[in-house]
């Protein structure tokens, strides 16, 4: 029997001149612990700017290995060459058995939209794999890898696989299930309050409050420095920056290994001063150099009270933690909170106050304006102008729906303050 596992590495790749981190895919067969050496590319290639979407990607094909090593004919085949045997069949039939694994446990996750989403990111493994020419089953320009799930006869199939009657809609019902678990909402004023109490460390408090103004990803918040260069070297601690600037450009590396620019507006470097810079990063600095015999570098800013670098898992771990916290002290605060949803409020805002409050509400709001859609797609670092409007556009109705009444003036982009925002729409 085949196992399949990752781990994460970290080595000097002498193509980059640098020191890569990405995870790796090994398979134990026979007592011996193999690299599969084609996943193992793609991560390096695809993944390793950020290690979060890499253990994603490695997650998701080695569940679907596992999956193909059960079937009679990869018994033969080595682990190196699953992706030449592999077809489009194969990647239906995983969507099809983590279906039916789901409606026979009764539980709501991982939703048909999941199933479909994870399937996806294992296609363009080998999609990449045909661009690149080296050789796969799975033939790119057909949609015979997709499970369709309102499929009558696939529907009666599950439904004999699980003992269940067709009449009960099994899946319709576990997905609705899913969806009243995961309702769309932004976080509330006392709930962002709550929270920020609830951190054991004053770092993840500052960072949530640096995302809100920001809208940069966990990813993006720990690389900001204590003092940039090159196309950042304007950056500095806010007492030594222009005081009459309200907004200042910023480069950041983001999700996709792609650079763009974004605002910071003064006041949440006066935040990151007041709160973090001037009576938290001395002693964390001097921590740092006591754990790593050297001076903590100015590219690094955010460090914990151990004088260790804030990571992205750091950011969850402690989210989570300070969650459990937060539900102890108000048992009203919901625990679909998470960090990320800091970034929501910024392109929430944004729309809200672009649309003059309530004006939103009108039908004519739904027509996409590409000059707010561009500001917005800068900050966040999306690329589906439409789909990226349309999802503020609800938030920012539901938001005045909740606060009638409560309007904005038009705003500029360097003169949003979430701060204030919040203090207003809770």
């Amino acid at each position: 029997m085949i196992k399949f596992e990752i781990k994460p590495i970290k080595y000097y790749s002498s193509t980059l001149l640098a020191n890569v981190e990405h995870y790796v895919l090994i398979a134990e067969k026979d007592k011996k612990r193999i690299l599969v050496s084609i996943p193992n590319i793609y991560l390096y290639r695809k993944s390793r700017s950020s290690m979060q979407t890499s253990k994603r990607y490695a997650t998701l094909i080695a569940q679907f290995y596992r999956f193909l090593s059960n079937f009679e004919k990869f018994k033969l085949v080595e682990p190196g060459d699953y992706h030449i045997h592999v077809s489009n069949v194969e990647i239906r039939h995983w969507q099809i058995f983590r279906q039916q694994k789901r409606i026979s446990r009764g539980t709501p996750h991982p939703t048909s939209e999941t199933i479909y989403s994870d399937a996806t990111t294992v296609y363009y493994f080998f999609k990449w794999l045909s661009d690149e020419g080296i050789p796969t089953g799975v033939k790119i320009r057909l949609k015979t890898w997709i499970a369709n799930f309102k499929d009558r006869r696939l529907l009666n199939y599950l439904a004999k696989k699980t003992k269940l009657s067709l009449d009960t809609d099994p899946i319709r019902v576990l997905d609705k299930q899913a969806r009243q678990k995961k309702a769309v909402h932004l976080i509330k004023h006392s709930e962002v309050k709550t929270l920020l109490s609830a951190y054991p460390d004053k770092v993840y408090a500052v960072l949530f409050n640096f995302a809100l103004a920001t809208a940069m990803r966990p990813m993006e918040l720990v690389k900001f420095p204590y003092m940039g260069n090159g196309k950042n070297r304007h950056i500095l601690p806010y007492s030594q920056m222009d005081s009459e600037i309200k907004s200042h450009d910023y480069n950041v590396f983001g999700k996709g290994n792609k650079f763009r620019d974004i605002k910071i507006p003064d006041y949440a470097l006066k935040m990151l001063e007041d709160e973090y810079i001037k009576n938290e990063y001395p002693a964390r600095a001097r921590l740092y150099r006591k754990k790593f015999g050297k001076k903590c570098p100015l590219s690094i800013l955010f460090l914990t009270a151990e004088g260790v670098p804030v990571t992205p898992s750091m950011i969850a771990n402690a989210t989570n933690y300070a969650k459990r916290l937060a539900v102890a002290k108000d048992p009203s605060f919901a625990t679909t909170n998470i960090f990320y949803h800091a970034r929501k409020w910024w392109p929430t805002m944004m729309m809200v106050q672009h649309h003059n409050g309530e004006d939103i509400l009108k039908k004519d709001a739904e027509v996409m304006h590409v000059a707010l859609t561009q500001v917005i797609i800068n900050q966040m670092g999306h690329e589906d102008p439409s789909t990226t409007y349309q999802h503020y556009l609800v938030l920012a109705r539901y938001l005045v729906m909740a606060n009638r009444g409560i309007t904005h003036e038009t705003i500029h982009e360097d003169a949003l303050n979430i701060h204030e925002a919040l203090e207003k729409f809770g």
